[in-house]
Formats: structure tokens, sequence, C-alpha cells
């Protein structure tokens, strides 16, 4: 039997020596959680999977986190390899912690189901149908009486085998599509590094591992996400030249991939990696050249321009305009470093708090109370919350708010 981390120790680590855990299922809060007993069970991997985990991806990302990016203060400086490396880690974290195999099922399928939507889209609207521009991007191999879960387990050594982008996989004999599909979304966006704002706040972690926003306006059943089409869609409609208005196709492929505005991914207590969907970049170049941009507060919640801001990028090598770019392992890609305010703390943790498999987990109570709290503020009717935390509110209440109305 392997004892295998679902969500990796070398981030449960900077959270705490020891771990709150709520089960979201039984409401029970155990406190004092040793990390070795955190979001573990027995042969959730394969072993070749388990022991390949920890040698391609997590001791050099657990070097680079511990000895760079959690010692940075206000500036990260990343070279192209370890830009490659954070992204390779955050695409297996997105697909390693799945509850499940019906989840698999899906990504297996994906491209049948694009394209039989596409198709039937096109019958609606009365257009002809382009069956190659929704065809799959390869053809993927197929293993006879390969269960779920051993798909799954291939995907994720394909990722580990490679450098994680979707050149490396699509080069791979046993590449899948959602390893491929995976590393578009993720390497087509940029990333953010927040900060937690103070001693009191802190970043929750989840057994998903991640979460992401959805556009606002989201009712807490249906998400829609269409608002960066629909502009990118107008700039379509009134664009004359052929080359931009090729960029504004390919820009609203990628927003159709990674629709959703960002995805969180805490490192630490205090610290997460953000990765922003492409469409804020293009969205902050077009406002700093004058032109008319919809306002953040229209599609997020959190309405903070400076954290959507992108990166500096150094090439080593002379850029041509209209060339493909020219890249060097010397690139430097320069981040800095965001602080965000209680409020908005507060929101991205309960944006966890309401992506959730069965357990929620934080430092301590203490540092928790004031998301867990905005999490039922922001589920207050007409709202449905996705997840029931009113045994947690019934303990808040008893240990530190007698007043709570819960």
């Amino acid at each position: 039997m392997i004892n295998s981390h679902y969500v990796p120790r070398l981030i449960l680590r900077k959270f705490s020596d020891k771990l709150s855990l709520y089960n979201v299922k039984t409401g029970e809060l155990k406190e004092n959680i040793p990390v070795e007993h955190a979001y573990a069970i027995e042969d959730y991997y394969d072993s070749e999977t388990e022991k390949k985990l920890n040698r391609r991806i997590e001791s050099q990302f657990g070097d680079l986190l511990s000895n760079y990016i959690l010692k940075c203060d206000k500036e990260i400086s990343l070279s192209r390899k370890q830009l490659y490396l954070i992204k390779k880690f955050l695409l297996i974290a997105v697909l390693r912690s799945i509850h499940g195999e019906a989840f698999m099922q899906v990504e297996k399928g994906f491209y049948d189901t694009l394209q039989s939507k596409a198709k039937r889209e096109a019958e609606r609207q009365g257009i002809p149908f382009d069956e190659k521009a929704f065809a799959p991007p390869f053809d993927e191999k197929q293993i006879e009486n390969e269960t779920t879960f051993e798909y799954w387990m291939r995907t994720l050594n394909v990722i580990l085998d490679t450098d994680g982008t979707p050149q490396g996989i699509m080069e791979h004999p046993d590449k899948t599509y959602p390893a491929y599909r995976w590393s578009k979304i993720i390497n087509d966006a940029y990333l953010g590094f927040w900060d937690a704002p103070n001693d009191r706040d802190e970043f929750v972690i989840t057994d998903i591992g991640m979460t992401s926003e959805n556009e606002k306006g989201w009712n807490g059943i249906t998400i829609h996400n269409h608002k960066k089409l629909d502009y990118l869609i107008s700039l379509l409609d009134k664009a004359k030249d052929e080359k931009e208005k090729l960029e504004y196709v390919r820009l609203m492929h990628v927003t159709a991939s990674f629709h959703e505005n960002f995805q969180m991914f805490p490192i630490s207590s205090k610290r997460m990696i953000v990765l922003i969907a492409p469409f804020f970049k293009f969205r902050y170049m077009n406002k700093m050249a004058g032109n008319s941009v919809p306002s953040l507060k229209y599609i997020t919640e959190i309405s903070n321009e400076t954290l959507y801001e992108p990166n500096r990028n150094y090439y080593k090598l002379p850029q041509i305009f209209g060339k493909d770019f020219q890249y060097h392992d010397d690139d430097r890609y320069i981040y800095d470093v965001k602080t965000l305010n209680s409020s908005e703390i507060r929101y991205c943790n309960a944006l966890f708090l309401d992506r959730i498999d069965t357990y929620l987990g934080f430092s301590s109570l203490e540092h928790a109370v004031g998301s867990i709290i905005k999490y039922k503020k922001l589920n207050d009717p007409p709202y449905i919350p996705r997840v029931d935390y009113t045994s947690l509110y019934k303990i808040i209440q008893n240990r530190y708010l007698g007043n709570l109305n819960v």
C-alpha cells in the first residue's frame, strides 16, 4: 500500500506543520492534523505515477518554491525554464486531484462533444458546418481494455514525461486529449502572484487544490461566461484589416477555452499563484492604447486593475514586429507580487469553499473565520450555495461570534 497525497505535501507544509480539516459531508472539524495524514489516501495513483510525481515535478518545483518563490517580497523574476516548470506543476495540479473517474470520461470525449455542439449550432443558424475546424488535434492512441483509471494515469504520465507544453505533449506517443487540451489552456494564460493582506486572513486549501472565478452575474446554477466573448465579437464585427480579424478570432478561440476569469492555486497560507485569462492581458493593452474596454466591475467581483497587470518580459534576442518571437533560455519574465485587501482574499477563499469534494483545510480556524462568514453572506437568498457549512457556522458561532445569526 502506498500513502498517496492528492494535494502535495510540499504545499501543505507551507500552510502549517499541522492543519485543521473540516469534512463537508459529515460536518466534523478536526484540528492539529499532521501534514502526513492530510489529503492522503492509500493507492490513489499507481506506484509508477506516484514515483514520477516526486521525481519529475514535485522535487524540482518544491526547490524553486522554498528557495526562491516564497522568499521573494516585491518581485519574482523567472527564467523560461522556471516558467515552464511552474505551469507544468499547475497542469498536474488541475488533473491530479480528480475525485472519481467521471471527469476523465468527459475529457476523453471532449472533442466529440464539441463537434456535436458546433454542428447543432450551425444547423440552428442555417450556416455550413466546417468539420475540420472542430476536429481533434490528433488521433489519440487506443489501448485495448484501458480503464478510465488507467487513462487518467496515462494522462498524468504523458505530462510528467514532457515539459508540459502543448508542443512537448504533442510529440509523446501516448498523448491524450486532456493532457494536450489543459496544457493549451494553462500555457495560454499568464501568471499572477497574489498575497494575503495581513496576519488575520490566510488562504484556505481544499481537496480540489484550486478554484476559479466565472464572470460576474453567475447565479450559482448556470454559468455563461459570455461577456468577454461578446466584446471580442463586437471588435471582430467592426474590424476591416484581415490580420486584425485573424487576431480577434484567435483571441475568441483562446477565450472560449479559458472561459473563466482566473484560476487560483494556493502555494502557502500567505501566497497563491493565479492563472489569469489571456483576455485580461488583451484588455489591459487595449486600455493602455486608449481604446474602449469593458469595465472590470462588469466582468469580475475583483475589480482591482493592478491585479491584472501583465508581467514584464526581457528577451535576449531581438524581436521583429509581425514575426514569431525568438525565445532564448536567458529570457526573463518579471512579476510584481500583488497584495489583496481583506475583502478580496475573503472572496477568493469563498470561491475555494464553493469548489470542494470533502475537505476544507486551513492553518487554524481563527485565520479562516472571515472567509467562511463571507461565503455565507455571498450565498444568502436568492443565491444557492453549492456546499452546506451549517455545522461549521455553528462552531464559529459558539467559539468566536456569540451574536452571529446562522
